[in-house]
């Protein structure tokens, strides 16, 4: 027993992936009105969601440092800009819609990263500063995050399941993860980059950008789209 228990303290992080890829495959469920596939491949695309997403968060941490991604450790932008490029690769590979699979995909990207930060909470990892004038106390960053991230879940889970246009969900998550992030950022024991900037500031501002420019793209075409057809 002591044994498996001292294999879990050593091993949080591929617990909490475990656990987000055993819960991904209920959203899988969910939606599979949108993307139809056999129950038996559901945990197969969950635990390949995983990997990528593992692969790209190391990559992009590997980027930020000029380093080996297998020794840079993580950044969870990775799975926020680098992913997406990935899922639409994926969608044209198996002729899926590209809006739909980006829609489901936000919400397992949510929720696995929602798990990674609790392995940053126990693991003790991705600190909050130091709280003025005290010598113990640190903003609760990573709880924050997780609150963050559980709210969003619900909604963009009734996104998913509304009737709006499709492929809003992934650039709102971009916007929404890029403000909160850089508001958050000035909270984090991070290393500064640019003046008073982190390389979290950095990132959040072209996920803004990014997510804004599709987003709005999106609604703009959906607008004219509903125009014509009233006309």
């Amino acid at each position: 027993m002591e044994g498996v228990l001292q294999w879990a303290q050593e091993h949080t992080l591929a617990l909490c992936l475990a656990v987000g890829a055993v819960i991904n495959c209920f959203w899988l469920w969910r939606y599979r009105g949108m993307l139809p596939m056999p129950i038996w491949v559901i945990p197969v695309v969950s635990l390949i969601h995983t990997f990528v997403g593992v692969f790209c968060v190391r990559v992009f941490a590997g980027m930020e440092n000029w380093g080996n991604p297998l020794q840079s450790g993580q950044s969870l932008f990775g799975g926020i800009i680098l992913l997406p490029i990935i899922c639409i690769f994926t969608a044209k590979l198996f002729k899926r819609k590209i809006a739909d699979v980006l829609d489901v995909a936000a919400v397992l990207t949510v929720t696995t990263l929602f798990f990674a930060r609790i392995n940053c909470i126990m693991s003790g990892c991705c600190l909050g500063s130091s709280i003025p004038g005290s010598q113990v106390y640190r903003w609760p960053t990573r709880e924050a995050e997780l609150v963050f991230h559980g709210v969003l879940l619900f909604f963009l889970d009734k996104r998913v399941m509304g009737k709006g246009p499709r492929g809003e969900v992934w650039p709102f998550y971009m916007m929404a993860y890029g403000f909160f992030r850089f508001f958050e950022e000035w909270f984090r024991s991070n290393a500064r980059v640019f003046g008073p900037l982190h390389f979290g500031h950095i990132w959040a501002v072209v996920s803004i950008i990014i997510g804004s420019a599709i987003y709005f793209e999106i609604s703009s075409r959906e607008g004219r789209s509903t125009g014509r057809r009233r006309s």
